[in-house]
């Protein structure tokens, strides 16, 4: 139908994988019989709500990736940065013909156990929302440092803390004007895409969707090991 909303995923897979202590990038790691790279792209490639995929990669693993992405992905190259990896992908959903008025899900493909309630919940949102950010609680006591000493102050107010999980959502039109804007902002370095909208595009409509702890981000060793006892236990 013309003139009718599409819902994009864009799957970031820009990490290396260093402190996972691999040979190879840890999305092309080995999760119970599939890579988790598979299992980032095929919880979105498989959702009912989701039209488009696209992959993002460096330029070094685009060969690596090209039998994993399958034939409904469009995989294209990042930048240097997750946030030239965003405007990369913004550019190509444009290019693709995506509209203003797109829906658009930024994930970490480093979260392979992404569920398709939390994909939902973020698409439903994004109907009343001009971003969505997805948050849960954090289990641990959180202290600031004294930059000098690496001594630990007072404790935050747990209650009032968060942690940002992805798939982060936007009306495409949003995500660009934050990055457009972000680029001449060489003082403010956002590691995820609502807090670059919260801060250049104040009056931009955030929603929340709670997250889910089983929808971890693998960075190390550990995190690789309970993600394949979480596999395991389904």
């Amino acid at each position: 139908m013309v003139g009718e909303k599409r819902t994009w995923a864009v799957v970031l897979a820009g990490g290396v994988g260093l402190r996972v202590g691999a040979d190879r990038p840890k999305q092309l790691l080995d999760l119970a019989g599939r890579t988790v790279l598979e299992r980032s792209l095929a919880a979105f490639v498989d959702h009912a709500l989701v039209d488009d995929v696209v992959l993002v990669v460096p330029a070094t693993h685009r060969a690596a990736v090209a039998g994993v992405a399958g034939d409904h992905v469009l995989v294209i190259e990042g930048g240097a940065e997750r946030s030239d990896s965003t405007r990369a992908a913004v550019r190509a959903l444009r290019e693709a013909g995506a509209g203003d008025g797109d829906r658009v899900l930024v994930h970490d493909a480093a979260r392979p156990l992404v569920s398709g309630r939390i994909i939902s919940d973020v698409v439903q949102s994004l109907r009343a929302h001009d971003a969505v950010a997805l948050l849960v609680p954090t289990p641990d006591t959180i202290v600031q440092v004294d930059p000098v000493t690496g001594l630990p102050g007072e404790p935050l107010p747990r209650a009032e803390l968060r942690r940002h999980q992805t798939p982060q959502g936007f009306g495409l039109g949003v995500l660009e004007e934050a990055h457009r804007a972000a680029a001449d902002d060489r003082e403010f370095a956002a590691t995820d895409d609502v807090t670059l909208v919260q801060r250049h595009v104040p009056q931009a409509r955030v929603g929340v969707v709670e997250g889910e702890a089983r929808n971890l981000k693998i960075t190390d060793a550990t995190d690789l090991a309970v993600a394949r006892a979480l596999v395991a236990e389904d």
